[in-house]
């Protein structure tokens, strides 16, 4: 498991490089900030990738409260790797077909017409590449952690606990989203989140983070069961 963790976690790095590469000599591109998003998103791999490693250590009670703090910290920035998928909103700006102004009935002419600039779709394979690149690393962060909550707790909390991770996450980021909070409001401005976060609690609130909710969970269970597919068939052999 450990061998095979470890080249999951290269492959994922290495496709961060290809892409930041691709970024910075590919261009033209107006997608930059994928950059950020995709290094906050790799935060909870790392802590969840640190906490794996404390369970192989003689256990105290100051690690016990380190293995807890930084259990608090993967749920700060866990939303961040599954935050990206909201950036296909900035797909809205482009401009990838129109109208054909010589189109007349019946003249055989196209009606619609497809861009081929590169600028648009640039953006287009870039925000669908960090798309699916953040969310296998959130994926792969929860698998992890879950693993470490059934062996300790049992399957059925392990799951209640991804559900949870999954419905705060939704609503972590409608708050980063639509009100421009961020992890690091956390720290420094505590108080001043929580009293927003609870008070601006609304009926579009639930629906956006319900919604989240059910689109996170499922793009997780659907990597759960490759991978459980995986661990089965090497039982087989």
């Amino acid at each position: 498991m450990e061998k095979k963790l470890k080249q999951v976690v290269g492959i994922l790095m290495l496709m961060t490089v290809m892409f930041t590469g691709w970024m910075f000599f590919g261009g033209p591109f107006d997608t930059y900030y994928l950059l950020w998003n995709l290094l906050l998103a790799w935060i909870p791999l790392g802590i969840a990738l640190v906490l794996i490693k404390e369970r192989k250590k003689q256990p105290s009670g100051l690690r016990a409260l380190g293995k807890g703090f930084l259990a608090a910290l993967w749920l700060f920035f866990f939303p961040n790797a599954v935050y990206v998928i909201t950036d296909f909103i900035h797909l809205s700006q482009e401009v990838f077909y129109y109208p054909n102004p010589s189109y007349e009935p019946y003249s055989g002419a196209e009606r619609i017409l497809y861009s081929m600039e590169k600028l648009p779709w640039n953006n287009f394979f870039s925000i669908s590449y960090a798309v699916f690149l953040g969310c296998a690393l959130s994926a792969l962060s929860l698998y992890l952690l879950h693993g470490e909550v059934r062996r300790a707790k049992g399957s059925r909390r392990a799951w209640g606990m991804v559900a949870a991770v999954h419905l705060l996450s939704g609503y972590a980021i409608y708050l980063g989203r639509f009100i421009r909070f961020n992890s690091w409001d956390v720290v420094l401005r505590p108080m001043h989140l929580l009293r927003f976060a609870v008070g601006s609690f609304d009926k579009q609130a639930l629906s956006f983070s319900l919604q989240f909710f059910l689109l996170s969970f499922f793009i997780y269970l659907i990597f759960y069961l490759f991978a459980d597919l995986g661990r089965s068939e090497e039982k087989t052999q």
